[in-house]
């Protein structure tokens, strides 16, 4: 019982996240943003540097700086905090039962 309620879980979490990157998607689709500037911006998101994403995306750094200024500007956003706090300005915990 306890297997099948950790597999709700995970089913309901899936969900959740599934939708989440369809609303990231589609915002990314609004900005106008390149492919390039997309993966760069997931990846900003995920909470990595530009150095880490330099490395996993065979970019230089300054390319990757470069991108990020891109996003944050097609966004109308100044930061990657500012980037963040855009997705989860709305987000809120559901109301639990006391």
């Amino acid at each position: 019982h306890a297997l099948e309620d950790a597999d709700d879980e995970w089913r309901r979490a899936e969900q959740a996240l599934s939708g989440l990157g369809a609303a990231i998607d589609s915002q990314f689709d609004a900005w106008g943003l390149t492919n390039a500037e997309r993966e760069v911006a997931m990846l900003l998101l995920k909470g990595l540097g530009h150095k880490q994403i330099a490395a996993q995306t065979n970019r230089s750094e300054r390319t990757v700086r470069q991108h990020a200024v891109v996003v944050y500007n097609k966004a109308g956003l100044s930061s990657r905090a500012e980037l963040a706090a855009f997705f989860l300005q709305d987000l809120s915990l559901p109301a639990r039962d006391v």
